[in-house]
């Protein structure tokens, strides 16, 4: 789309957006229609995203085109059940279509409700538009996800001989082999489209991003070098390939496809972070900083960046000024909560653990429910075994200003208990648990999903039935 497309589509937004807001009164045609709502659905816009669906389902209640766009919407606000119910309304309204069994697969697999109908959706989208290289492509991901990577080779094949553009989503599968932790099953079928399709780069890209996957590092470097060969330059190849070169140990190959993927695209805080990782993998601190300095540049929420400078400067034994870079890091993004305890881990004194808590009140200050800062709290620190962390942490802030509504409270008192039972300190667990159980006995069942452990206790089973 070129600019003055992209001009033309935001003035035809803004005229919609003007005519809701002063309650004017403007035919706006499908095709206008159509332009309008793709362009609220790209930024988010919901409040006239809906408006805007609204209207041209009243305006044209013959195209079902509209009521997909409802069906988009509600998926993007992971409103699951209501995407189900207007794609029933759908079908029950409007003659079969393509469009309908393609929205049926896709739900399916979001909600992850194995119906065991895919195939058989899609076979009829086939029989409707047999032409459609779309579903093959798609039907080729249900095959992966059944295993049968021939006959998923067989629709790929299709898709890309009808059309060449489908070589650029061929990633896709690569994420969907990783999502189903299948990577003997991933470099088959990368091997395969690479002996059908040998000048076809993403295959070869594919391929090589599958075996450094399995570990075979050697071997995604020569099917990189493949993929530049086919393509040219991409910076992702040389990316990729400098990933598995640093995993070598090869780091002035690392560093030199590093440099490349950055000269290809000066806004890649990722090349200028690994250049740095490279630099400070081989305890070259100064070096490092430059990188680290460049990449917070572009993307002062890249928390690798971040702690990537922290790590630098306390190596140095510049101590207070990766203090410093921290907070005043902290003060522009106070609910990088990550960054939060990331950063915890370079600050092990009383007096960094201090400054840590001035870090979470400053959070805590521009957060309007604090309850869900505790709980990520308490998932952070169990999943990263920092049980006395979390417990020192949440235990400050139990009676502090920041927490007013006794259910916090209470969930506090169970995040508290999780926390010190996997600690193995079972005495304050207990103690904790029994304040939780008296406080807000239902939640008891939210504690447990904590981590499998707790369900090992005698001591919380049997806290759980005396308050049953």
């Amino acid at each position: 789309m070129d600019s003055f497309e992209d001009f033309e589509n935001s003035e035809l937004v803004s005229n919609f957006i003007s005519c809701i807001n002063n309650n004017l009164t403007q035919y706006f045609d499908s095709i206008e229609m159509e332009t309008i709502i793709e362009e609220l659905m790209n930024t988010y816009n919901f409040q006239y995203l809906s408006l805007a669906i609204d209207y041209a389902i009243t305006q044209f209640p013959n195209e079902s085109l509209f009521r997909f766009y409802r069906v988009k919407k509600y998926i993007l606000e992971f409103q699951m059940e209501n995407a189900e119910k207007e794609l029933e309304e759908i079908e029950r309204s409007f003659p079969p279509s393509a469009d309908l069994y393609i929205e049926k697969v896709f739900l399916s697999n979001m909600t992850n409700k194995q119906t065991g109908q895919t195939i058989k959706w899609l076979n009829k989208a086939l029989a409707l538009e047999p032409n459609d290289p779309d579903i093959h492509f798609i039907m080729g991901h249900e095959y992966v996800r059944k295993n049968d990577i021939l006959t998923a080779i067989k629709h790929v094949r299709l898709a890309l001989e009808a059309d060449p553009i489908f070589g650029e989503n061929l990633f896709t599968y690569s994420y969907l082999f990783e999502e189903l932790d299948k990577p003997v099953e991933a470099v088959e079928f990368f091997s395969i489209l690479t002996e059908e399709f040998p000048l076809l780069g993403a295959a070869w890209f594919g391929l090589g991003f599958t075996l450094s996957w399995s570990n075979r590092f050697e071997d995604a470097i020569d099917a990189y070098n493949f993929a530049l060969t086919c393509d040219g330059d991409i910076a992702a190849a040389h990316f990729n390939m400098a990933n598995a070169y640093f995993e070598l140990k090869n780091y002035d190959q690392a560093l030199h496809h590093y440099f490349e993927s950055y000269y290809l695209d000066a806004e890649d805080f990722q090349a200028l972070t690994s250049i740095a990782d490279c630099y400070a993998v081989q305890q070259w601190y100064d070096e490092s900083l430059e990188y680290y300095y460049k990449a917070y540049g572009l993307n002062p929420v890249h928390n690798e960046a971040v702690l990537g400078i922290v790590n630098a400067l306390s190596e140095l034994g510049k101590i207070a000024e990766a203090r410093a870079f921290v907070e005043n890091a902290f003060e522009k993004y106070p609910q990088n909560i990550d960054l939060l305890f990331s950063a915890a881990a370079f600050f092990e004194s009383q007096a960094d653990a201090n400054f840590i808590y001035k870090l979470a009140e400053l959070s805590l200050s521009h957060l309007d429910n604090c309850d869900h800062f505790f709980f990520f709290i308490t998932q952070f620190c169990i999943y990263n075994n920092m049980y006395e962390v979390g417990a020192k942490m949440i235990d400050e802030f139990l009676f502090s200003e920041y927490v007013t509504d006794e259910v916090v409270r209470s969930k506090m008192y169970y995040y508290l208990a999780a926390l010190y039972f996997l600690n193995e300190d079972i005495v304050k667990g207990g103690s904790y648990l029994n304040d939780a159980l008296l406080m807000n006995y239902d939640w008891h069942k939210n504690f447990m999903e904590f981590s499998p452990i707790l369900e090992t206790y005698p001591e919380i089973l049997k806290l759980i039935e005396l308050y049953a």
